[in-house]
């Protein structure tokens, strides 16, 4: 294969989204949601940000059986061979375990001649030109170094909400236009005292759960740190390549639910990170739509033409538009008002996290809005 016909992307597609209720459902998550783009899903968003780098025909897309059949109509032009479904909730790990084991039961060797590139799905990026320029730069750092790599977002504001990198002082030498760090550790999401002791040291960044590596090199980390989850990986492989999906789904089962932070990242001594600043967003809660939809003159986000009286700083979102449905809201501030066909929610902005206890009552009375 040439260079750029062994880089495969990859984009993990797997979640819920529960902190975007009522919005986001089992049978359509938020990754099939317009929560960036007035006309894009995240799904599309990302397909057409990889697109111009790395071949459609070249991105899989691992997904829950739940949701797979929606994400195929979704007209992504992601080859249905590649949209690759998980009977089981695995977290990121198994996500990445199960993926690279098709990637080698696909192409066969060690992996040695494939790189990966993995992408959330729910990420929004503001300049899609400079996110390209980085994506080069850390494929390149990547088929170079013997190193698991990922991307450090250069942080604007102390975010509590985000997990951190904190890096060495000094880049690589010879890393070019865009540094290239070691990576000292991964830093949980931090109080804002410490998050705001965190970005004046100019030493930490953003985690963007961005991650480029050789197949071969996450294999061999994965086997120094995780060898029993290297050794499914393997035998997964081996079983995709006898066409026993049956016995490989069965290895698959059996992986621990945890993130590839936790199982990988952390562990690793091998880490390197490329300076990123891009317009990157974790669409995460529904307070991440006054950093990706424009504002009006009071700083409030509105989406489906809903009637504000007396009211600032605050999202207003009304699915099923003003025709169908109408939504006002008269002196709030600082309030997030969310209105689809079968749900509402009112909730502050700040503990838009939240959400997710909704959520959790609602499974308990086993609601049909879920």
């Amino acid at each position: 294969m040439d260079n750029i016909s062994r880089q495969f992307a990859v984009i993990m597609a797997g979640g819920s989204g529960e902190r975007f209720w009522p919005l986001s459902r089992r049978s359509r998550p938020k990754q099939l949601l317009s929560l960036a783009d007035g006309k894009k899903t995240l799904l599309e968003q990302v397909v057409a940000n990889i697109s111009p780098h790395i071949p459609v025909k070249q991105v899989f897309l691992a997904t829950g059986d739940f949701i797979a059949e929606a994400i195929r109509e979704t007209h992504s032009d992601i080859p249905p061979e590649n949209i690759l479904t998980e009977p089981f909730k695995r977290n990121t790990a198994g996500c990445l375990v199960f993926t690279a084991a098709h990637l080698l039961a696909r192409y066969g060797g060690d992996g040695s001649d494939i790189t990966m590139a993995v992408f959330p799905a729910d990420h929004h990026i503001g300049n899609p030109e400079k996110f390209g320029t980085v994506i080069k730069a850390a494929l390149a750092v990547a088929e170079k170094e013997s190193a698991l790599v990922t991307v450090g977002i250069t942080p604007n504001r102390p975010e509590t909400g985000y997990g951190y990198l904190e890096t060495a002082a000094t880049p690589l030498s010879g890393s070019g236009s865009i540094p290239v760090f070691p990576v000292l550790r991964f830093c949980e999401k931090p109080d804002l005292k410490t998050a705001k002791e965190y970005i004046a040291t100019d030493r930490f960044f953003w985690n963007s759960g961005l991650f480029f590596w050789r197949l071969s090199v996450f294999i061999e980390e994965l086997d120094r740190v995780a060898p029993e989850m290297c050794m499914s990986l393997k035998n997964m492989a081996e079983a995709l390549g006898n066409n026993d999906r049956h016995k490989a789904m069965a290895i698959f089962k059996k992986l621990d639910n945890i993130s590839i932070d936790y199982a990988l990242m952390e562990k690793s001594k091998s880490v390197l990170a490329v300076s990123g600043d891009f317009g990157w967003d974790d669409v995460g809660a529904w307070d991440a739509l006054e950093r990706t939809f424009p504002g009006d003159e009071e700083g409030n986000v509105t989406v489906g033409e809903p009637i504000l009286v007396d009211t600032r700083n605050s999202i207003v979102y009304n699915e099923s538009g003003a025709e169908d449905m109408a939504v006002a809201v008269i002196g709030i501030e600082g309030l997030a008002v969310i209105v689809s066909d079968d749900g509402v929610l009112v909730v502050p902005k700040d503990r838009a996290q939240d959400v997710r206890k909704v959520v959790e009552e609602l499974k308990k009375r086993n609601a049909k809005q879920l």
